[in-house]
């Protein structure tokens, strides 16, 4: 079977392309050459092996006789959680390449056979649904599109052209060690599915199929999203109301925007989460960033340690007056009934406190449960100011609470005035 691209590239964009030196990437890289595509190399050197050099003079060698345009950089990252630490720090530099380039276009050269392995290991990792559509021939991510032009072609189609047209390229001895996942699941799973029949064609139609089931689902993300409150807010209950399918893939959206790893248990506890009536205010926390805050009928992202959304407002001036004439400059004011041993002057003005009790006609509540009951938002909940008497009374709270069972003999007006 001769080579043919998975889909249609446009000639008069520049094309920013990985080459590792191994058989995959020098045949794409030798393929678009020959089809007098614009590009750009870029390769990476991760100091794993002591003969890596040999790549870069190799893929150096062939640009200088081709007239391409060559970048190298060399990765040093530390063996912890190596694999994924090196995909997003070349993905990093691969935007800086195109960005002085001026172009959008990024490509590289997975093929038919990793796209079957990508499977298997999300298998084997628990993936939802939507996650077993994989790679994509095209995807647009930080305006930016990331190409895979060979997805379709198998392994050997590449390996036919390299003999055929006499493709120089070098074999990585690391792809051989089974000491990562996807080593094993490449060199000891994948043969034995080859002797099936069709196994990677099967791979090729399923993967069609996932990706158009993907993007009818992500149509329906995105129309949800685009209802969205004022500062990134959404409405619970409308959540709610989609289906289980778009529940989910809602919540794989916001965790691959917040660049944070998923799964099936996760995805599924975030659901239950916001679906939670019992637990109607709620926070789920991830990492050392983001957590995912509730509060009553809306959710948003929200970042840990800044979400006591404290008024940067400087504290009014409290005025008490026997008129409400003497307090016109006030933005808001109460009028008090009290009899005279029911209150301990002089009245001050603070935030809420842990055992803050309010008193009613029948009986005492605490303010926390009030505000519970009240369904004042936790972020909301310490920007109430409370005017209190010496004994820690609370006489009124603006907007929320007037003490009604201080007695009737007398009255005041209580003030509020913006310093």
């Amino acid at each position: 079977m001769s080579l043919s691209l998975c889909l249609k590239l446009n000639k008069k964009q520049i094309y920013i392309i990985s080459v590792s030196g191994g058989v995959d990437s020098m045949v794409l890289l030798d393929y678009l050459y020959n089809l007098e595509y614009h590009l750009v190399v870029v390769h990476f050197n991760h100091l794993q092996r002591s003969n890596s050099l040999k790549d870069k003079v190799l893929i150096e060698s062939y640009c200088q006789n081709k007239k391409i345009p060559f970048n190298y950089f060399e990765l040093n990252i530390e063996k912890k959680d190596f694999q994924n630490k090196a995909r997003i720090l070349r993905k990093r530099k691969l935007k800086e390449v195109a960005s002085y380039y001026k172009t959008f276009y990024l490509i590289t050269a997975h093929h038919l056979d990793d796209l079957a392995e990508t499977f298997l290991f999300k298998i084997s990792r628990g993936s939802s649904i939507l996650g077993y559509s994989g790679m994509h021939l095209s995807n647009y991510v930080d305006n930016f599109y990331f190409i895979k032009p060979f997805l379709y072609v198998t392994k050997q189609d590449i390996i036919d052209y390299a003999k055929k047209n006499n493709v120089p390229f070098l074999e990585d001895y690391t792809n051989k060690l089974n000491i990562y996942t996807r080593n094993k699941i490449r060199n000891q799973i994948i043969p034995h599915f080859k002797e099936m029949h069709n196994f990677l064609n099967n791979i090729k139609k399923m993967h069609i199929q996932f990706k158009e089931v993907h993007d009818f689902i992500r149509k329906e993300t995105h129309l949800f999203i685009a209802q969205k409150k004022k500062n990134n807010i959404f409405d619970l209950n409308l959540f709610l109301k989609l289906d289980i399918v778009i529940q989910k893939d809602i919540i794989l959206f916001f965790l691959e925007e917040k660049k944070i790893k998923s799964n099936f248990h996760l995805i599924t506890n975030l659901v239950v989460f916001l679906k939670n009536k019992y637990k109607p205010n709620g926070k789920y926390y991830f990492n050392s960033e983001w957590q995912l805050i509730k509060e009553y009928n809306f959710f948003w992202w929200g970042v840990k340690n800044i979400n006591k959304q404290i008024e940067p407002s400087p504290k009014p001036l409290l005025f008490v007056a026997d008129s409400d004439n003497l307090l016109l400059d006030c933005f808001i004011k109460q009028k008090i009934f009290y009899d005279e041993e029911n209150i301990t002057t002089p009245l001050i003005l603070r935030r809420r406190r842990p055992g803050d009790v309010l008193k009613f006609t029948f009986g005492t509540q605490k303010l926390k449960k009030f505000f519970i009951n009240s369904k004042i938002p936790l972020n909301k909940r310490d920007n109430f100011w409370l005017i209190i008497d010496q004994k820690n009374n609370i006489i009124w709270i603006p907007h929320l609470y007037v003490n009604n069972v201080l007695g009737k003999s007398k009255k005041m007006y209580i003030g509020l005035y913006k310093g």
